[in-house]
């Protein structure tokens, strides 16, 4: 007959050897998880300093996540002669604030407070634009709209705007040039993407709410994700650190980090932000945790009537379709933008670039080749072709 104090010993060196055993595999797994992390990371850092070198970027900041595990950022290169950028610098982010105005919309569409397939006419009953009993709030959100922008393709407003680059727009003013020119297309028949939609639908947002967009983003936004860092601003001021940021856009290679923004987006749209509150937007806005998955499932539909010469290259929500990413690419004053995100791998990226005095000032957002050589390394397999890489 076994004796049970022996048994009882056996069962409790058993139990601790079990134990053991687990924690040296657990051990194993979390050095082999580490080690992995620092390959990931060098190959990042090697394409960071080779795009650097490559396009002459002044500076270059940029975050890698996986899902919650953070991979690594770098800080590359100089804000001003003498000052080496850094982790907490501000920036301008551009058209990264549209996907949170698009996911308000479907917020508010989940509640019963619109419907995004209701013309623009019923909100803005009064608002004088072109087709708005026609034009849907989807179409805006797809810039499938026949809208015309008021500054691309527009050199008339380009010539006002370099004459003064500190000039502070309104609304009325930027939706009065955009009109002034003909309308691109009928509503729905072709894409033409137009920042006129996105304001608009600010506009919108507010008529339904009663609130001011910047009120809407904070509580809705900036507060579920802890987006300490970003800061809603129509001037040209912005929080210390600040990412200095260069152009020729009048001739000279100069400073264009003190020009207004204002010619942008909407009232409530403009933002400053940091690297990090960059890329908890790109897990969380771009990833959809915010909406319901019959709402992401309308952020990244793929409209028939968008046809692109790059292949997988498409247009949803507020959102840029680039294969399996999502993205936002802004070029705002000579900042360079880029948030993206792969659900597949739940992987987000988040840069800014900025150029050097020998970058090629016609060559569009560097920060684009930094996410397709990025894409190419550490998610093999999916391609992050945008229009200023092929």
């Amino acid at each position: 007959m076994l004796d049970r104090h022996a048994v009882s010993g056996w069962c409790a060196r058993s139990l601790v050897a079990a134990v053991a055993t687990l924690s040296i595999a657990a051990g194993a797994a979390q050095s082999a998880s580490a080690a992995s992390r620092g390959t990931e990371g060098r190959e990042v850092m090697s394409v960071a300093r080779a795009v650097m070198g490559e396009q002459h970027l002044a500076g270059l900041i940029l975050r890698v996540d996986r899902g919650n595990r953070h991979v690594v950022t770098a800080a590359l290169g100089e804000s001003m002669t003498g000052v080496p950028v850094t982790r907490g610098m501000h920036f301008r982010m551009g058209s990264e604030s549209i996907p949170y105005l698009t996911t308000i919309l479907l917020q508010l569409q989940q509640e019963g407070r619109l419907d995004l397939d209701d013309p623009l006419s019923k909100y803005l009953p009064d608002s004088g634009v072109p087709n708005a009993d026609r034009v849907t709030l989807r179409m805006l959100g797809h810039s499938i709209s026949g809208y015309p922008d008021w500054i691309q393709g527009n050199q008339a407003f380009v010539d006002i705007l370099l004459a003064n680059p500190f000039r502070l727009w309104n609304d009325q003013e930027l939706l009065d040039h955009a009109f002034a020119q003909p309308l691109i297309c009928e509503p729905g028949a072709c894409f033409h993407y137009a920042h006129t939609n996105f304001l608009l639908l600010g506009q919108v947002v507010t008529a339904v709410t009663g609130q001011p967009f910047a009120k809407l983003v904070r509580r809705r936004i900036f507060r579920p994700l802890g987006l300490r860092d970003t800061t809603i601003t129509r001037t040209a001021k912005m929080p210390e650190p600040a990412l200095h940021a260069y152009g020729t856009d009048r001739g000279p290679y100069e400073d264009t980090s003190s020009w207004s923004p204002s010619w942008g987006l909407g009232k409530g749209q403009l933002m400053v932000s940091t690297i990090d509150d960059v890329a908890a937007s790109a897990r969380s806005i771009l990833g959809a945790r915010l909406i319901s998955r019959s709402s992401e499932r309308q952020f990244v539909e793929r409209p028939a009537v968008i046809k692109t010469p790059i292949p997988g290259l498409s247009y949803g929500l507020g959102v840029l379709l680039a294969g399996d990413w999502r993205v936002q690419n802004p070029y705002v004053n000579n900042y360079g933008g880029v948030m993206a995100y792969l659900p597949d791998e739940r992987l987000s990226i988040s840069i800014v670039a900025t150029k050097g005095m020998n970058a090629d000032f016609d060559g569009g957002n560097p920060s684009e080749t930094v996410l397709a050589r990025l894409a190419d390394t550490i998610a093999p397999g999916h391609p992050a072709r945008l229009p200023g890489t092929g």
